[in-house]
């Protein structure tokens, strides 16, 4: 299964943290914290992500020209984006999502875990470790075989 990679672009060291765990129970996923918009602008630019959580609020480039980059390039525009903000509200964010260069998704924080997966899984296909301990447990039976009860064992 192919290795996919989250960015979070977030200057709040703690809240990043808290962020990152949240992936922490999905296979293959693997987080990058960036705590600037330039770095993170530039990390975002060179890696290849399958999500970017972007924090309005960074040092030395806003959220909000990340967001309006990235989706106005070729190379990233695909990338699913979440816009995250503890100074934003509803209505900053509704006119946000008016703009040609908007954000897939957009969460005020602070926010709850649960939240968040919502919000992702109508824009990236995750599959926790639980998933897949469940269909290892599938047992498949080959079509062409049958199965008579006289055949089982005797308990």
């Amino acid at each position: 299964m192919a290795e996919k990679k989250v960015l979070i672009i977030e200057s709040d060291e703690s809240f990043a943290k808290s962020l990152s765990s949240v992936f922490s129970g999905y296979q293959d996923v693997k987080v990058k914290v960036v705590g600037d918009g330039k770095d993170g602008l530039r990390e975002a630019r060179e890696g290849s992500y399958m999500l970017v959580l972007l924090s309005v609020e960074l040092p030395k480039l806003s959220g909000y020209s990340i967001c309006k980059k990235l989706k106005s390039d070729k190379q990233t525009r695909s990338i699913p984006l979440v816009i995250m903000s503890s100074e934003a509200t509803e209505e900053t964010f509704e006119r946000h999502r008016k703009l040609k260069t908007r954000a897939d998704e957009y969460i005020i924080k602070p926010f709850e875990p649960d939240l968040l997966l919502k919000k992702i899984s109508n824009l990236i296909d995750l599959e926790s470790q639980e998933d897949e301990a469940k269909e290892s447990d599938l047992i498949l039976i080959d079509d062409e075989e049958s199965i008579v009860i006289d055949d089982l064992p005797d308990l």
